[in-house]
């Protein structure tokens, strides 16, 4: 299960994706914005940063992060949704907008064909997606998940799927041909390597955390963190520096 608090604890880090991802596509003027997978609501504060006209709707299927999302902006509206499934129902809009969401779906292709049958003629789907697999934080878990093979059995199937930065090109290039993609590597300075763990149990936990009870987790992520500090060595002044690499696509119909 998500936890919205434990999520937004690196709320700036998280956020700043959003930002960079708005900031590519501030000089259009969109009037119509789905945000997918918009969670507690910090990918949709950029978007309405930076389009405070729109007409913006969040859509995820965490309810505890859409009641967080709600409070924080009372002025969009927000539906729980299976942003796997068509979302036609909603409508067309100018800008299809997903922060950190793609990577959580198996049929990714799809959501992303549906996607720009969606926007209107000019509009823009623009995704960010966590390239996680290619992280050395990524091992860590995997490694520990040795450990346990008999109680995360099964476990593929609830965990990120990210593929190259070419397969999403590929994907998008089906659909127009006016693809803009970039990766960046945003440089977390953390306190030590307990605040790396935390992070980690934002996102990337959350399929083990319904597999393992609380006492088999809080073991779990001791291994992990044991991992963590072999992979991620402490800098002369105490801090632990955290790559993270990020992917971003944008297409226009």
């Amino acid at each position: 299960m998500w936890n919205a608090d434990i999520y937004d604890s690196f709320g700036k880090e998280r956020m700043q994706p959003s930002i960079d991802l708005a900031a590519r596509l501030k000089d259009k003027k969109f009037k119509r914005i789905l945000d997918v997978g918009c969670g507690s609501g910090m990918s949709t504060a950029a978007i309405l940063s930076t389009w405070e006209d729109a007409e913006v709707i969040g859509v995820d299927l965490s309810e505890e992060m859409l009641q967080k999302a709600r409070k924080i902006l009372p002025q969009v509206q927000f539906i729980r949704r299976d942003c796997s499934k068509s979302l036609a129902d909603l409508g067309t809009f100018d800008l299809i907008f997903s922060n950190a969401f793609l990577q959580w779906i198996p049929n990714q292709e799809e959501f992303i064909a549906r996607a720009f049958a969606m926007l209107d003629e000019g509009g823009v789907l623009a995704l960010q997606i966590p390239m996680f697999d290619e992280m050395s934080a990524s091992r860590c878990i995997t490694d520990a998940e040795k450990n346990w093979t008999q109680q995360l059995e099964g476990i593929e199937e609830n965990k990120f799927i990210t593929y190259t930065a070419a397969h999403y090109y590929d994907t998008f290039a089906e659909h127009t041909t006016k693809v803009q993609m970039w990766v960046t590597d945003y440089c977390h300075i953390m306190q030590n390597h307990e605040q790396i763990l935390d992070f980690l149990r934002g996102a990337a936990f959350t399929p083990y955390q319904s597999r393992l009870d609380e006492e088999e987790m809080q073991v779990f992520a001791e291994e992990v963190l044991a991992r963590i500090k072999e992979e991620y060595p402490t800098r002369k002044n105490g801090t632990v520096l955290f790559p993270f690499r990020r992917l971003f696509l944008t297409g226009q119909k």
